[in-house]
């Protein structure tokens, strides 16, 4: 695996490019999460656990927007990788369809029945009330959250990602600011608690969205998308994307359904163990920092090396991609350990939520490796390399065959222990790791997407 490691200079070169920018936008992702829990961790525990009980759908919304995103990348990054930008606009096209349709969905669910919604993951009272009066306005900014993220996560794949950190910046900025001013009612402005919140996220969708659109039509020279495109009749990749991306695109939605579950489960066990959930949730992202980075990367480095037909490289380049892998998972997992206890300082919550937030987050280290090698090698080498059909079964099977229902069993009919209870519900990763490592030494997985469209 580690012959001529260093070798390959275009390798570092283009990992380096695309990784870190990547790791900057969830990094700053990070930043927004915290600062959110922070500021509203600050009313009380019934608050914190509603919002992040009504941010469940918005959770599954963008797991499928990122399902689109990837799932086009498959064809997109191995179109760039052979030069035929026409087909990147029709593969865009197709996504910006589905993806008017996605946010109408999920649009009129938190609009007009955010009550059912968050009554599906919490049976407390004051929850529901709080997490449907979030829902009700934060529901307002899917529209813009899916269309500048799924174009954001398609630039990757042709090598533009620095305007993810414009975005991001501006949004946690704004979402920040609109935050202390709302939440708390600084500036002359009433505390509106978590309306103030909900508000504020709005605001910073919007702002992301006007970014984003003034770039594609302004600055934007490698793909050149133009509005007329989304009206125009011919395309011809409907067929090759269907079959390429809908694999990913289930993957996403049946993994995002299957976290929801996990965090109903949760959500039933009681306000302490929920509130605990939400701020180790955000813990999470800081390790998503370095895996969605690697496994961003990942995708674009092996979808450009497999369509230009350099099949040899693409695995090569895979063995390196997974010894990098375990090198972040173990890194994030010291880093765990060392600033769980400064982190839960800063929060306002009960010696029993602080003492289940502690033992979940020893959990988190303990598997921190595990996820960051099935990030890389589910999201970023079979997706990448075109075996996503296997992808989708090695990041779905153990979640819902194995995960959900032993973390049920393990809270609701056993009693186990909550760290145990947390354990059981994310155990799918040891699972993805173990399945997909014979998959990716064998070399099978490299598939060419592409094919010439008139």
């Amino acid at each position: 695996m580690l012959r001529g490691f260093f070798e390959d200079k275009e390798f570092f070169h283009q990992f380096r490019l695309i990784a870190l920018p990547v790791a900057g936008q969830n990094f700053i992702n990070f930043a927004t999460s915290m600062a959110d829990t922070l500021m509203v961790g600050q009313l009380g525990e019934v608050q914190l656990a509603a919002i992040n009980q009504a941010n469940q759908l918005g959770f599954i919304m963008n797991l499928l927007i990122f399902g689109l995103g990837s799932g086009s990348n498959v064809m997109i990054a191995q179109y760039w990788g052979k030069g035929d930008v026409e087909s990147i606009r029709r593969v865009m096209t197709l996504m910006y369809r589905i993806l008017a349709g996605v946010v109408a969905v999920f649009t009129a669910l938190a609009l007009f029945c955010p009550y059912q919604v968050v009554s599906l993951f919490s049976n407390s009272p004051e929850v529901i009330a709080n997490g449907t009066e979030f829902l009700r306005i934060v529901g307002i900014s899917y529209l813009f959250n899916c269309f500048a993220t799924a174009t954001i996560i398609v630039l990757r794949s042709v090598g533009t990602v620095r305007i993810s950190l414009v975005v991001y910046i501006s949004s946690l900025t704004i979402n920040v600011f609109l935050n202390w001013v709302l939440i708390f009612g600084n500036l002359g402005f009433p505390a509106m608690g978590v309306r103030g919140g909900a508000i504020a996220t709005v605001l910073a969708r919007v702002s992301e969205l006007v970014i984003v659109l003034i770039f594609m039509f302004r600055y934007e020279k490698n793909i050149g998308y133009r509005l007329k495109m989304f009206v125009e009749k011919k395309n011809g990749l409907l067929r090759d994307y269907l079959h390429h991306a809908s694999p990913v695109i289930i993957n996403e939605l049946l993994w995002g359904m299957g976290m929801a579950a996990v965090t109903a489960i949760i959500g039933w066990m009681g306000t302490e163990f929920n509130a605990a959930y939400t701020v180790c949730s955000v813990l999470g992202q800081l390790l998503s920092v370095a895996f969605n980075g690697a496994g961003s990367a990942t995708a674009v480095i092996i979808g450009n090396t497999v369509g230009a037909g350099q099949y040899q490289l693409a695995r090569q380049r895979a063995n390196k991609l997974l010894f990098i892998s375990i090198l972040l998972g173990m890194g994030t997992s010291i880093v765990v350990l060392l600033l769980r206890g400064p982190i839960l300082s800063l929060y306002n919550m009960s010696a029993e939520t602080m003492a289940y937030a502690y033992q979940i987050m020893g959990v988190v280290a303990a598997l921190s490796t595990f996820q960051a090698i099935s990030m890389v090698a589910i999201v970023g080498i079979l997706r990448g390399g075109g075996d996503s059909r296997y992808a989708a079964i090695a990041d779905v099977v153990p979640l819902w065959m194995v995960a959900i229902p032993l973390g049920y069993l393990a809270g609701h009919v056993w009693g186990w222990a909550v760290p145990a209870v947390y354990a059981m519900l994310r155990f799918d990763v040891v699972l993805k790791a173990s399945i997909t490592l014979p998959r990716l030494l064998k070399g099978g997985w490299v598939k060419d997407v592409t094919r010439v469209v008139e």
